[in-house]
């Protein structure tokens, strides 16, 4: 009895080995010629941290508390955007300044954001639903999501090397939500976080986010 109950245990951690092994392998595929790949891929393994940030990169009232204030305007929807199927619904295209005594330019933190009803025009509305996020500067008030600055070793230590590349730059990506990257001699410039109306993240799509 003993003798089988040892067998069953070993087959048991064998195929828990091979199973391990099979969730490390690492390939590398190649998408097209315009320079559009997908790195080195941990198969079936994910990353949690990548996840929730994607999920939720900011606390987007608490951030708007911090801030106070911002200009606002309303904008076009972009054909890519999630589009909720919502009545008495508007895009507002918010812009902060960085939280940073050298940095004036409020076109260096954006965020866009989707209302709808009774409090589409108001600046507390727990019901507004983040589309975009546009980052070019260092913000303390981002929290998590303050990303510029940081090196391409410390974001993929953070999120792993699951990504697509394009030019000088890299895609993270989860259902329908993306993080593009865009580095300058190796540290990160600038990111757009966007949530999309698809979750399809084809060569054509991505073109027209970045183009």
């Amino acid at each position: 009895m003993k003798i089988r109950v040892l067998t069953t245990l070993l087959l048991v951690l064998i195929s828990c080995k091979n199973v391990t092994e099979k969730e490390t392998e690492q390939v590398q595929l190649v998408v097209d010629s315009t320079g559009l790949k997908i790195e080195t891929v941990e198969k079936n393994s994910e990353n949690l941290k990548l996840t929730s940030f994607l999920e939720n990169p900011i606390d987007l009232q608490e951030f708007k508390t911090k801030k106070k204030q911002s200009l606002s305007t309303v904008v076009n929807r972009k054909e890519y955007y999630l589009n909720p199927k919502i009545n008495d619904s508007i895009l507002y295209l918010y812009s902060f300044l960085p939280n940073d005594p050298f940095q004036s330019k409020i076109e260096q933190l954006e965020i866009v954001i989707f209302k709808f009803g009774k409090n589409k025009h108001s600046w507390e509305d727990n019901t507004e639903i983040l589309i975009e996020l546009k980052v070019k500067v260092q913000d303390i008030n981002l929290g998590k999501a303050n990303l510029v600055g940081l090196s391409k070793t410390e974001l993929e230590s953070e999120f792993g090397t699951e990504y697509l590349t394009f030019d000088n730059g890299i895609i993270y990506s989860n259902k329908n939500k993306v993080l593009l990257v865009e580095f300058n001699d190796s540290k990160i410039k600038s990111y757009n976080y966007i949530k999309l109306n698809t979750e399809k993240i084809d060569k054509n799509l991505i073109e027209q986010i970045i183009k």
